[in-house]
C-alpha cells in the first residue's frame, strides 16, 4: 500500500533535508523502500547520488527521518531541500550533485 506521506532525510545542524519521497510497504505493512512520483528510490539515479553525496558530507552528524504527518515539520519544511522548489531556495538535484553546497 502507498501511504502519501513524504520522508525526509535531514541534518538539522545544516538545516538541510533530501526528500526520500512516499513510503512503500509490503503486504505485511512493514517500510521497504520509497518513491517519488512514479520511481521507486531505488531506481532513480540522481536521488541515489545525492543522497550517497548527502551521507558522505553530513558524517559526524546527526541525522534523522522526518516524516511530513510528524508535529516537527513544520520546522523542517523551512530548511533548504535538495531537489525541492528552487522559488523556495531549495536545491536543485542537478546543482546539488555538480557543486558543493554552504
Amino acid at each position: 500500500m502507498l501511504v502519501s506521506i513524504s520522508a525526509h532525510l535531514v541534518c538539522p545542524n545544516r538545516r538541510l533535508s533530501l526528500r526520500l519521497g512516499k513510503r512503500l510497504r509490503d503486504e505485511d505493512g512493514k517500510v521497504f523502500g520509497f518513491s517519488v512520483g512514479s520511481i521507486d528510490s531505488w531506481e532513480d539515479e540522481q536521488r541515489s547520488r545525492a543522497l550517497w553525496k548527502f551521507l558522505a558530507e553530513t558524517s559526524g552528524e546527526e541525522l534523522v527521518v522526518v516524516f511530513s504527518d510528524d508535529e516537527q515539520f513544520d520546522t523542517v519544511a523551512e530548511y533548504r531541500e535538495i531537489g525541492g522548489q528552487i522559488e523556495d531556495g531549495d536545491i536543485p538535484i542537478e546543482d546539488y550533485l555538480r557543486f558543493p553546497i554552504d
